[in-house]
């Protein structure tokens, strides 16, 4: 989620117009044209954008946790990694997108440019967080693939306990991948929190690439490969029409995965374009003035398609899981008949005529 150099301006220099005089009266009104629809797209996406994006994932992850945490589903792994999923988008959110926003208003340095222990610490712990989100994706495929796939395993595979011990095994892994960041990277006088990279240096060239890795590449390719496995296994297997017993409850959130999963790799998708793009261009771009202001521009959509996906999960099981709906309706239902409950008995402090209003709210309420 995290794009280096994102919110700054490409370093550009003026040997593309040196070397081009005649057209210099064509050339820079467009220049300007460009920059111009640069800020307002900075404007747009760093300062309106942000709040938009966590309040809506504040609300719509609470109100997963909420219902995902409910006796009913709470014991099925899915609903573990759907939860673990809206927690480490709020954390997103908070930590990462929250900050970012607050330094923007207030033209502040960010965290990680106030000491260099903070800037190698602050990469570290941001690597860890945000991409745990796209593993425990995958986590739910596999477990989504066990279901459909091997249904005879489902009760010793896709329980709370392995739940629980797959995600530890995404967080010892990540934590893994992302130390080196305590000593690649440094803060650049008067430049940010940068990696460090040396001339020859084989760490710093293969690494990064390493690192990118399983941030990105295997787990969106793990993402498409069990899209399709699933799929076809809905086609052929139909599950859905089978008796449901309480062990095959969680059946119902396979859509919502296979829907979480496809809009996820589809948000990210761009982000990672990018992301290549950034570490293979050519030096030669660099002199082309306007190539690079679109690249910054794609580079800013790219960055805040991505931070949608904090906001997605709510939706999908919204939409996909007729349980969910069920579940939310039965908990906004119970909200409000106790709400009812407690003014009537503040109106009138009488047990017995708090029992009719009770049954009464219990009989008329549809669940």
């Amino acid at each position: 989620m995290k794009m280096t150099n994102s919110s700054k301006m490409p370093n550009l220099t003026s040997s593309s117009e040196a070397q081009m005089p005649s057209s210099e009266q064509n050339y820079e009104p467009r220049v300007s044209g460009a920059e111009s629809e640069l800020k307002l797209l900075e404007l747009l996406f760093q300062v309106y954008l942000p709040p938009v994006l966590i309040i809506l994932g504040t609300v719509s992850n609470c109100l997963t946790i909420f219902i995902m945490k409910r006796k009913n589903i709470r014991q099925c792994s899915i609903s573990f990694y759907i939860t673990a999923y809206a927690c480490s988008s709020l954390l997103m959110l908070y930590l990462f997108l929250g900050t970012e926003w607050i330094t923007k208003i207030f033209n502040q340095k960010s965290l990680d440019e106030k000491a260099d222990w903070l800037c190698r610490v602050w990469q570290f712990i941001s690597r860890v967080i945000s991409y745990s989100g796209i593993w425990f994706v995958v986590a739910m495929m596999i477990d989504r693939f066990v279901v459909i796939w091997h249904p005879k395993q489902f009760s010793s595979l896709c329980t709370i306990f392995m739940a629980k011990f797959v995600a530890i095994i995404i967080f010892v892994g990540l934590v893994v991948i992302s130390i080196h960041a305590m000593w690649t990277f440094e803060l650049m006088h008067n430049s940010g929190c940068y990696p460090y990279h040396r001339e020859n240096d084989i760490h710093s060239l293969i690494w990064p690439w390493v690192a990118a890795s399983f941030y990105s590449y295997i787990p969106l390719a793990l993402i498409f490969i069990f899209n399709v496995l699933i799929f076809t296994g809905i086609c052929l297997k139909r599950p859905f029409k089978a008796h449901q017993t309480r062990e095959h409850h969680s059946l119902l959130f396979t859509y919502t995965t296979l829907g979480t999963s496809m809009f996820y790799f589809l948000l990210v998708m761009p982000a990672t374009i990018i992301n290549v793009v950034d570490m293979t261009y050519p030096p030669s771009w660099l002199h082309d003035y306007e190539l690079m202001i679109q690249l910054t521009k794609a580079r800013f959509t790219a960055h805040y398609m991505a931070w949608l996906n904090t906001t997605i999960i709510f939706f999908m099981c919204l939409f996909f899981s007729r349980t969910f709906r069920l579940e939310l309706w039965d908990m906004l239902c119970s909200v409000c008949c106790r709400h009812r409950r407690r003014i009537y008995e503040l109106q009138s402090g009488s047990q017995s005529t708090h029992l009719n209003e009770t049954d009464s709210c219990n009989e008329t309420t549809p669940l």
